[in-house]
């Protein structure tokens, strides 16, 4: 979706299903009003604008709108650019990747929290598909309508790792096209299981997964002799400090345009070439 065709209805249309998902009936929740004079630039101020940009020269937008839930007040409805430069989408941004480890005294609440913001996540994203609302489904669509040019050789095997699975499916699209074999899938515990079995020439792992998360995915990784060379570009929507990011070969920041991934997947691979 262009950012020329945001409507008021629209809007207020993904802000009622998010919130009909968040908080139920009969529960306080925050009132959004949609101007309706303006057109899109007057719809994106009610969002704040966020810039990704990993590799200068290789932006990527989003806006977001902090919204809640019933358990959480920091979840946010996305409108996303990703992958597809000026092609934008509606998703949920749990924000809940605050560091909390086993041995905090409320590390299962939390636990609980995330898995019920997961959860909430799935469905408001699968009501706003049914509704007929650009999301990341529709990425991966555009990206499979695409001309396709003259597959070269083979380059090699990337196992993709990230429990969005729309868009571990566009990736893979991509990363198809550039001469790859590829396998997905979509929690960390799987991920290590396909790492040992396949041992792929790179893995894209996303930071926030189930099961394991994606450094815990990395440590398993470089303790075994057999997967430790196995190089990881990390990709995330995340704060992730400078040190865990050093713990993989590269890394993403999500929302990452098409160009960017593919640098950084050359960037990675030509590293592991030059050792020794």
């Amino acid at each position: 979706m262009r950012l020329s065709a945001l409507t008021a209805e629209l809007v207020s249309k993904a802000i009622a299903i998010y919130q009909d998902h968040a908080y139920g009936t009969g529960r306080p929740r925050r009132p959004v009003e949609c101007p309706t004079h303006g057109g899109a630039d007057a719809l994106l101020a009610m969002f704040q604008k966020e810039q990704s940009e990993t590799i200068p020269g290789y932006p990527c937008h989003r806006y977001s709108l902090r919204l809640g839930n019933r358990n959480y007040p920091f979840m946010k409805l996305l409108l996303q650019e990703h992958l597809i430069p000026g092609e934008f989408y509606f998703a949920v941004d749990s924000h809940d990747q605050m560091e909390i480890k086993p041995e905090y005294p409320d590390y299962e609440q939390f636990m609980a929290v995330r898995r019920f913001n997961r959860e909430l996540k799935r469905k408001i994203e699968g009501a706003f598909a049914g509704a007929g609302i650009a999301t990341a489904a529709c990425v991966r669509q555009l990206l499979l309508e695409a001309p396709v040019g003259a597959s070269g050789p083979c380059r090699g095997l990337v196992l993709i790792v990230d429990d969005e699975e729309d868009l571990a499916a566009a990736v893979e699209v991509l990363l198809q096209r550039r001469g790859f074999r590829t396998y997905k899938v979509h929690d960390g515990v799987a991920g290590v299981a396909a790492a040992n079995e396949l041992l792929p020439d790179l893995m894209v792992l996303d930071y926030e997964l189930p099961e394991l998360d994606g450094l815990q995915v990395i440590e398993r990784l470089r303790s075994e002799p057999v997967t430790a060379g196995i190089p990881v570009l990390l990709s995330s929507a995340a704060r992730v400090s400078m040190a865990d990011i050093k713990r993989a070969d590269g890394f993403l920041a999500k929302p990452f345009p098409e160009a960017l991934l593919h640098e950084m997947v050359d960037r990675v691979l030509r590293a592991r070439e030059a050792k020794p």
